[in-house]
């Protein structure tokens, strides 16, 4: 009788638990309760509203909010927080009413402003299918772990499109398209596509990325101490005054791959593409760890193709092509290189099937992933460089 009672027991808790994840709605008409039928108008409500195991559904449309979206609370392991699009109907969050949206040139912007979508302290949540625009960064995650980002559009924000920072770790960022960000408060100087900066943290991941026109870097891990891994992340257009602004500062490199002030973190770099980037197309930047660079491509951009002049990383299978530096790579002698285009044979764009991007540059697949083509690999077939085929 006593197993029986505890079974009992653990079915009813299990019920109970169950009971108590619900779904929350908002819509930018709705003036309710966050019921189906009487929704939210405002998501800070509904994410106020939400605890672990509940899911959170944005109906189609432009939400324009005031102040930005605070998370502060944390879900679980076994019960995450899910923010998503209701159906794949298309959400806009537009954060132009925002303070801070410019503040004027070398003007502070307070932490607690940062991001239409600003997470601090919070884990344990899932964001799917949403697209951010016009705000202080797009996304702004500090403090914040074990966080999962799927089919985010981050673009035309007035600093970074996505940005994590501080103490975060294990986040997965997939499918990410962060483009045209622009800081006006420091002339260029700091709006990237993606940023992990400034912090510690294992098992961050970023994939299938595409981080193209920013006004700075396609992709910048300053002072982020711990290995972040970047796969199939497709970096272009980077670093170019498309903003008139009068005093420019954007940097325009592709992957710019950690600082030297900070303790040596061992990023690893697989099948990503740099190219017609202002500057360089991967630079180590002053990290002097040992970073693993497999299986990428730096084609046709405005200076060197590899940057390696601080870390005893080990390059691997890479294709440097048509960039217009003096050299197509600049490697300090601890680098360990091995089997890249620049130790044998001439490359041109001759030696590519094909140059042109704009199949990568065409919609997401339905499963979320860039669509495949045959821009940038080698006629010879050789397993060398980045490609959009196939994982490799």
């Amino acid at each position: 009788m006593h197993s029986i009672h505890s079974v009992g027991l653990v079915a009813i808790s299990a019920l109970v638990g169950l009971a108590q994840a619900k779904d929350i709605y908002v819509s930018p008409t709705g003036s309710g309760t966050g019921t189906s039928t009487s929704p939210y108008g405002s998501i800070q409500s509904a994410v106020n509203a939400a605890v672990a195991g509940d899911t959170i559904y944005l109906r189609a449309g432009t939400y324009k909010p005031t102040t930005n979206i605070q998370f502060k609370t944390s879900g679980t392991q076994a019960k995450p927080i899910t923010v998503r699009s209701y159906q794949n109907e298309k959400v806009v969050i537009d954060g132009e009413g925002l303070p801070g949206t410019p503040y004027g040139l070398d003007v502070s912007l307070p932490n607690g402003e940062r991001g239409i979508f600003h997470i601090e302290k919070a884990n344990y949540w899932k964001f799917y299918n949403l697209e951010l625009i016009n705000g202080p960064y797009g996304i702004y995650a500090r403090d914040a772990s074990n966080n999962y980002y799927e089919r985010l559009t981050t673009h035309d924000n007035y600093e970074t499109g996505f940005q994590l920072q501080g103490a975060s770790s294990n986040n997965t960022v997939i499918y990410l398209d962060s483009y045209r960000n622009r800081d006006p408060r420091k002339n260029g100087e700091s709006a990237d596509g993606f940023a992990c900066k400034e912090g510690t943290g294992e098992g961050n991941v970023l994939r299938n990325a595409r981080l193209w026109d920013n006004v700075d870097d396609g992709l910048d891990l300053f002072m982020f101490g711990s290995p972040v891994t970047l796969e199939e992340v497709y970096a272009w257009g980077n670093g170019f005054n498309r903003w008139g602004f009068s005093n420019f500062n954007g940097d325009g490199n592709g992957f710019k791959l950690g600082i030297t002030d900070n303790p040596p973190a061992n990023h690893v770099v697989r099948n990503c593409m740099a190219f017609a980037n202002a500057k360089k197309g991967f630079i180590d930047n002053g990290n002097p760890g040992a970073l693993t660079v497999e299986r990428n491509t730096a084609w046709n951009n405005g200076d060197v193709g590899f940057n390696f002049r601080s870390s005893s990383s080990t390059l691997k299978s890479n294709i440097a092509a048509v960039n217009v530096g003096s050299a197509q790579v600049s490697l300090v002698s601890s680098v360990k290189a091995s089997d890249n285009s620049w130790q044998g044979g001439s490359w041109s764009n001759s030696s590519f099937v094909s140059t042109d991007p704009s199949t990568l540059k065409q919609a997401r697949l339905t499963n979320g992933r860039v669509p495949a083509s045959d821009f940038l690999v080698p006629k010879t077939g050789a397993a060398i460089g980045a490609t959009t085929k196939a994982d490799v």
